[in-house]
Parts: C-alpha cells; sequence; structure tokens
C-alpha cells in the first residue's frame, strides 16, 4: 500500500511539474505581468500633460516595457498652432484605434485596425496604421489616409500629423475637392 501512494503521489507530482502546452490557436507570446480592465491613461513630461485617454484593456510586460491595448481613445493637448495661423482651439485632437502597441522603452505606439484622427476645428481622418512617437509629439501613416473637413475633403498615400503645433503634411498621390463637396 505505501508503494502505491508513492507512485501515485510521484505520477501526481511528474503531472504538475510538465509544462503547459498553448492552447490550440494561441500565440506563443508570453503572458502579460499587468492586465488592466476599464484604463485610464495619462502620461506627463514634468507637470506637463501630453497625452490622456482610455483603454478598454491594457496588457503590459515588464521586461521590455511593451504595451497592447484595445478600443483605446487618446487625446492630445491642443498645440500652440503653427507660426502664424490662428490660436489653436481648446480641444485638441483625438485619436481612436481598435488596438495599439507600444513601447514604453521607446516612447512610441502603433494604432491599427482603422483608427480615426479628430481635431478641435472639425476635420476627420481615417488610415488603417498610424504610428506616434511621443518624443518627437508626431504621427504618421504609410498605408494612405482619407480626410473630412467642414468645407473640404481630400486623399493622400501618406501623412504626417505634429500635435505641438496641430498641422498635417501630405505626400505621395494627393487628391482634394474644395467647398463641402461629397463623395
Amino acid at each position: 500500500m505505501p508503494r502505491l501512494l508513492a507512485l501515485s503521489f510521484l505520477g501526481l507530482l511528474a503531472t504538475a511539474c510538465a509544462p503547459r502546452r498553448p492552447a490550440p490557436g494561441a500565440a506563443n507570446e508570453p503572458r502579460p505581468d499587468v492586465v488592466l480592465e476599464g484604463a485610464h491613461l495619462r502620461s506627463y513630461e514634468g507637470d506637463t500633460l501630453q497625452v490622456s485617454g482610455t483603454a478598454s484593456r491594457v496588457l503590459y510586460r515588464r521586461a521590455g516595457g511593451e504595451v497592447q491595448a484595445t478600443e483605446v481613445v487618446v487625446r492630445l493637448p491642443p498645440g500652440k498652432g503653427a507660426q502664424g495661423s490662428p490660436p489653436s482651439t481648446q480641444e485638441g485632437t483625438t485619436i481612436t484605434a481598435p488596438n495599439m502597441d507600444g513601447s514604453l522603452a521607446s516612447k512610441t505606439w502603433v494604432g491599427t485596425g482603422g483608427v480615426v484622427v479628430r481635431t478641435g476645428e472639425g476635420l476627420v481622418a481615417n488610415t488603417p496604421r498610424l504610428t506616434y512617437d511621443a518624443e518627437a509629439r508626431r504621427a504618421h501613416g504609410e498605408e494612405g489616409v482619407t480626410m473630412k473637413g467642414p468645407d473640404y475633403q481630400m486623399r493622400a498615400d501618406r501623412f504626417t500629423l505634429s500635435s505641438a503645433d496641430q498641422t498635417f503634411t501630405f505626400e505621395g498621390a494627393v487628391q482634394a475637392a474644395l467647398g463641402g463637396a461629397t463623395e
């Protein structure tokens, strides 16, 4: 009887110590160290708020400072305005993305899955992917952008958005329709 009990205990111990296999279809990514549900996000430079927002879910891995988030809404405070332009509104810019991956070390994040940018001046831009560099306070996209403003529409191959002065730069093939045109 003691021998049977000892063999049963060893079998149980061997089963408990066996490496776990990921569930079928699960990614081979390491588990996050922290999972936050319904997160409120704020990033400061000294006493100045640089970015705020919310996310439905945030996964954080300490080892590389990597962050993955879903249903993200990011608010960039109003900029100073481009030199010679009228002062910016107090609303700033809002960026929404179904998915966002970022790195605390590099201070960059990438929004994917249909990113929408809304400015306080009424501009709405749609792009499949947007990369934001917090150090430079610039966003850019290489996969095309469509924009609608109060009295114009446009498309471009690539774009850059400076959150510091609230300006867009467009490159590649650019098409514009002025005067409240509709598609």
